[in-house]
């Protein structure tokens, strides 16, 4: 197999993901945690030279024979001298390694550091990253500033407003005294110190700047649908606890999802962590939509069409007859696993084979918490017949 060159890394994508989880075993399964020049932790080529051994030693404990574990780890031991593994990264990646394939993708979400042998992929905790919506708006707000990013993977680039949309409370409103700056005194008590008074904004006062402030981004409301027309397209709003909850009030966009990122974004310095954060949002409303979605088949569907029993369900898998399985994400089941010409390469999470079965079969896979799970169990589908 050829080296892979990481220096242009590409998201994770259902159709090639797919191909790789045909491969058959054994199947080797890095992740890489995101790392930046200057961290304590090792760099993601330092974790990779770290879990090598590790994973030499999962294959021959499973019988795999010494001359074919070298051949098969060789690509993982060339791309630890790759100096994009050195130079740090913003985002998790994944290597998946095996008899047929080598592949490398980033990952939107963190992980820890992690090997893992067996005789598919290790992929259910990816899950989420298939369900991600190919391009989303992040609106970043503030008094002094408002912008729009579109965003689509791991890139975001600013998007101007419609002629005539403020860029700032000031422009809005043009008048020369903020009313934020209003203040009165009092005198000032005995647990004040040596203060000689103490600075209070006025009622009124307040109320008339947040009244300006929900004028100003009524405004901004309007210009940012001028922008975003189409339905499906998730809009993130960014800032800081105020801000947001006014844009919220007078805003009458349908994009708009109901969490967002809260604190005072400073997009020329972290645009990957603002990303990383948006990411979070969309994962988090995505959780929400699937577990609604579960209960809902669960009370419409006849009960031989949904399950909660990880057996029938994993034979459904291999069969191709799930069409939704949703996991336990607090649960694994540590099992040796054959089925037809499926070899088990040791014990492995039966979950995960679930998930990489029903894949592979153009079914889609969710992991939702234990809470949301019906009745706590370990796995739910809803299957195709």
């Amino acid at each position: 197999m050829a080296t892979k060159n990481i220096a242009t890394p590409e998201l994770i994508r259902a159709g090639g993901l797919r191909e790789i989880l045909r491969a058959a075993g054994p199947c080797v399964t890095v992740l890489l945690p995101p790392f930046r020049p200057g961290e304590q932790a090792g760099s993601q080529a330092a974790s990779l030279r770290s879990m090598i051994p590790e994973a030499s030693k999962q294959l021959t404990d499973r019988g795999y024979a010494k001359s074919s574990t070298s051949a098969l780890l060789a690509p993982l031991e060339r791309l630890v001298d790759d100096p994009a593994l050195a130079s740090g990264s913003h985002w998790s990646r994944a290597v998946f390694c095996s008899p047929s394939v080598f592949e490398i993708v980033e990952l939107t979400q963190p992980f820890d550091a992690s090997v893992t042998v067996s005789g598919s992929f290790a992929i259910r905790k990816m899950a989420a990253e298939l369900s991600r919506p190919p391009a989303f708006y992040i609106l970043a707000l503030s008094r002094n500033e408002v912008e729009l990013l579109r965003c689509a993977g791991l890139h975001a680039e600013k998007v101007k407003l419609p002629p005539g949309v403020p860029g700032t409370l000031d422009e809005a409103l043009a008048f020369d005294a903020p009313d934020h700056s209003l203040e009165n005194r009092s005198a000032a008590g005995p647990a004040t110190g040596d203060m000689r008074g103490v600075r209070f904004g006025t009622g009124s006062a307040r109320e008339r700047l947040r009244t300006h402030l929900g004028d100003f981004y009524r405004a901004v409301d309007r210009g940012v649908q001028e922008v975003v027309r189409q339905p499906d397209i998730p809009l993130v709003l960014a800032g800081v606890e105020e801000d947001v909850a006014v844009y919220r009030s007078v805003s009458t966009s349908q994009n708009l999802l109901p969490k967002g990122i809260i604190g005072s974004p400073a997009l020329d310095r972290e645009m990957e962590e603002i990303l990383r954060r948006a990411y979070d949002v969309l994962r988090a409303e995505e959780i929400e939509r699937q577990a609604s979605a579960m209960l809902e088949a669960r009370e419409r569907t006849a009960p031989s069409r949904f399950s909660t029993e990880l057996a029938p369900v994993l034979r459904a898998a291999f069969e191709g007859r799930v069409h939704q399985l949703y996991l336990n994400a607090g649960v694994s089941r540590i099992e040796v696993y054959e089925r037809g010409t499926y070899r088990s390469w040791g014990p492995e999470d039966l979950l995960n084979l679930a998930a990489v079965q029903t894949m592979v079969h153009h079914g889609k896979v969710c992991e939702l918490p234990g809470r949301m799970m019906p009745d706590g169990t370990e796995a739910a589908a809803l299957m195709r017949f």
